[in-house]
C-alpha cells in the first residue's frame, strides 16, 4: 500500500533487483526487493539415550535493513519473522506501515537434515515456521553417536537462503533389569550357611583320613 510521486511528478527507481520510491502515505523513502534471512536451530535436550525422541527448534526471520530501525526493534524483539510470499503484502503493510495483523499469515519451510555418527548425511524431516517465525520437530535418533542437525531454509521470491547446525549425542540405553528379584541374605543366615558348609568340609576331610588309615 502505497502513493509514489508528489503531485504526479514520478520518484521511483529500479536497480539491481531493488525498487525505491518515496511513499507519500507515510513520506517516507521505501526499497522493495528480496531480502536476506536468518535461520537458527535448537536441540532442547542434546544428550539422550536410544529410544528416546530429540525435539528440534528454531526460527526463520527476516533481517533486512529495515528490520534494523528502532519502531522494528521495538515491535519485534526477537526478529520480524519471516512470512511466505502468499503473506508478504498484507504482512509488509503491517510491519511497516501501522496497518492491522494479518490473521492468516503463514511461514516458510524448514528442510532438516543430519550427519549421523558414522558420517551418513541424510533428510530427516521438513518443518513449517509459524507466524512468530517459529518451527519445531520431533524426531527418534536410530543409531548411537553424535549426530549434527543441519537447518535450511531455501528461500523464496522474498527471501534470500540462510541455514545453521546444532549437536546432540546418544547414548547406549541402560541394560534392562532382571524381572526376577535378587534375594539378598540377612547377615544372620549368611553365617549359618557358611558355618554349614565348614562343617561338611570338615567331615569331608575327616572321612578321607579314615580310609587313609585302614589297613
Amino acid at each position: 500500500m502505497g502513493w509514489v510521486g508528489v503531485a504526479g511528478a514520478s520518484s521511483m527507481a529500479e536497480a539491481d533487483g531493488f525498487l525505491v520510491y518515496l511513499n507519500t502515505y507515510s513520506m517516507e523513502i521505501t526499497c522493495i526487493g528480496k531480502g536476506p534471512s536468518e535461520t537458527s536451530v535448537n536441540i532442547q535436550n542434546n544428550v539422550l539415550t536410544l529410544g528416546n525422541n530429540v525435539l528440534i527448534e528454531g526460527s526463520v526471520v527476516d533481517i533486512a535493513a529495515g528490520t534494523k530501525q528502532d519502531e522494528q526493534i521495538a515491535r519485534f524483539p526477537t526478529g520480524v519473522p519471516a512470512v511466505s510470499d502468499e503473506s508478504q503484502t498484507a504482512w509488509m503493510e503491517y510491519v511497516y506501515m501501522q496497518k492491522p495483523r494479518p490473521t492468516d499469515v503463514t511461514g516458510v519451510p524448514v528442510l532438516l537434515d543430519v550427519i549421523d555418527s558414522n558420517g551418513n548425511y541424510r533428510p530427516i524431516g521438513t518443518a513449517t515456521s509459524d507466524a512468530n517465525g517459529k518451527y519445531s520437530f520431533v524426531w527418534q535418533p536410530d543409531i548411537t553417536g553424535k549426530y549434527t542437525v543441519i537447518a535450511t531454509f531455501g528461500g523464496s521470491e522474498s527471501y534470500w537462503p540462510s541455514h545453521s547446525e546444532a549437536a546432540f549425542n546418544v547414548a547406549d540405553a541402560p541394560p534392562t533389569a532382571s524381572p526376577y528379584p535378587t534375594v539378598t541374605l540377612p547377615p544372620t543366615e549368611m553365617y549359618f550357611v557358611a558355618s554349614t558348609i565348614a562343617i561338611i568340609i570338615a567331615i569331608a576331610i575327616v572321612g578321607l583320613l579314615l580310609l587313609r588309615k585302614r589297613p
